[in-house]
């Protein structure tokens, strides 16, 4: 852990450019050449995410402020956005970049001898 956040927190994508404002935010996928709007609850989380907080941080903040809305429904529904931001390919959690990069070892064992 550093800076009192998870060394596999949730990564954004280089190629993703935002505009954010009180009605929420625009987000650009400069390489796949997508858009993705977000209500301001979204563009929340976004903020979030952007300062390298975890799924279980982001629930409690949006807890703190929306106090009417059940925790298990939060969860949920930040589960669900953060789903469709991996779908998209605008973040990357931890685990699947560390999925991502190939084990020495296996590769190492599996070349053949010339």
């Amino acid at each position: 852990m550093e800076n009192g956040k998870p060394e596999n927190a949730i990564k954004l994508s280089d190629s993703v450019r935002e505009t954010i404002n009180q009605d929420g935010a625009v987000l650009l996928d400069i390489k796949q050449g997508i858009c993705f709007s977000m209500n301001p609850v979204g563009a929340k989380i976004w903020e979030l995410l952007k300062q390298g907080y975890p799924s279980a941080v982001i629930v409690d903040e949006l807890e703190r402020e929306f106090k009417g809305v059940a925790r298990g429904q939060l969860e949920i529904d930040v589960t669900e956005f953060l789903n469709e931001l991996q779908n998209r390919r605008l973040v990357n959690s931890g685990d699947e970049q560390q999925r991502k990069r190939p084990n020495l070892l296996v590769r190492f064992l599996s070349r053949k001898s010339s």
